[in-house]
């Protein structure tokens, strides 16, 4: 059992989903970021939060040794799938493609909003600000504070790059937001279910 597991399987013990979520934001594998319990993340070791990042659930993160970062302050919506390896079928001996395969590093910027359901190939880099939209499918790199949605992903819109800058200067990003937001937002679609 790995140390993740391990860690997660403490954390789902504590019985009051307000506190499993308060400890996991404060003391679980990622501190100061919260990480639904239920993500799939390989070699863990290559995945790098820089702080305050809220990653939602169902996700599937393929680290390989390329590795996935993520900025401070994004925001990652359910069912993302990040892919940082890539099989060899050029110089395979083998088909359809060979055992060897290739590394590229997945970095995703600062204040990144990533919608439901988006993949991210191997190699792709998001500029910090950029939204990248439900469902979208994006093989190449994303400039800052492009808005870009689609199967592949095209740019849409943008943001407006000053007020964005200055609200990125003054870190314009609520603190306080994250878990209380979470608990508040996780309590009420579970009423809207039941």
């Amino acid at each position: 059992m790995s140390i993740q597991k391990f860690k997660e399987g403490l954390i789902q013990l504590i019985p009051f989903s307000k506190l499993r979520k308060y400890v996991s934001y404060h003391y679980g594998w990622f501190p100061g970021s919260y990480v639904a319990y239920d993500n799939t993340i390989s070699e863990i070791k290559n995945l790098t939060l820089e702080g305050h990042n809220i990653i939602y659930g169902r996700g599937i993160y393929r680290c390989g040794k390329g590795g996935i970062k993520i900025g401070k302050y994004s925001q990652i919506a359910e069912g993302a799938y990040m892919i940082a390896t890539n099989h060899n079928y050029k110089d395979a001996e083998m088909l359809p493609f060979g055992d060897k395969g290739y590394c590229y590093s997945i970095d995703i910027g600062k204040y990144v909003w990533i919608g439901a359901n988006v993949t991210i190939g191997p190699g792709v880099k998001v500029g910090d600000g950029a939204i990248i939209a439900l469902g979208s499918v994006v093989t190449k790199s994303v400039p800052k504070c492009a808005i870009v949605g689609g199967n592949p992903a095209k740019i849409i819109g943008w943001r407006d790059i000053e007020k964005f800058d200055k609200l990125a200067e003054m870190e314009a990003y609520n603190e306080n937001r994250p878990i209380e937001y979470i608990m508040m937002n996780n309590e009420f679609k579970k009423e809207m279910t039941e």
